[in-house]
């Protein structure tokens, strides 16, 4: 399943690709940028997870994507989509490289999100993120989300490491 390419003033945000997926792992896999996700330190990544952009293009029930920087080319993080609910409320995950931290890129690309989730008739947007991570509670709050709950928790695959989390809801 595939979003079109979408473009903000300083960012194109299009579908994630098989050659992404190197990439993409640098993210999530670091132990600073990949912190507060859900994936595994790169030294326990099992072979599915280091192979997951393979035949990316046409897995269906999610809308992977990465985000590049206009100016410069350059990989500037990740985001999904995940419809939930009869396609009526599009839960996400994000991600940005650290050279790109605290420059508004990642309110950016989701404000993007928001807006052709609207065009398409989606009236709500989830997502959830670890108490601990200041960054994106930040940008939550600035996009107008607020937490609905905050009584869940997670673990980082194949460790013991565990993060009391935040779901936050946006309602258009």
């Amino acid at each position: 399943m595939q979003m079109p390419k979408m473009e903000t003033e300083r960012l194109i945000i299009r579908p994630t690709r098989e050659a992404d997926g190197t990439a993409c792992l640098d993210i999530w896999l670091d132990d600073e940028m990949g912190k507060y996700m859900a994936d595994p330190p790169r030294d326990k990544a099992d072979e599915d997870e280091l192979n997951f952009a393979v035949g990316i293009e046409t897995q269906d029930g999610w809308y992977p994507m990465v985000v590049i920087h206009k100016e410069t080319g350059g990989f500037l993080g990740t985001c999904s989509v995940i419809p939930k609910d009869n396609d009526t409320r599009w839960d996400f995950g994000y991600a940005v490289h650290k050279k790109y931290w605290r420059q508004g890129y990642a309110t950016e690309f989701l404000t993007k999100l928001i807006e052709t989730g609207k065009e398409r008739g989606i009236r709500s947007f989830t997502a959830n993120v670890a108490k601990e991570n200041e960054a994106s509670n930040a940008v939550m709050k600035k996009l107008g989300f607020r937490v609905i709950k905050e009584d869940k928790s997670y673990c980082k695959r194949f460790t013991d490491i565990v993060y009391p989390e935040y779901t936050y809801l946006l309602e258009i």
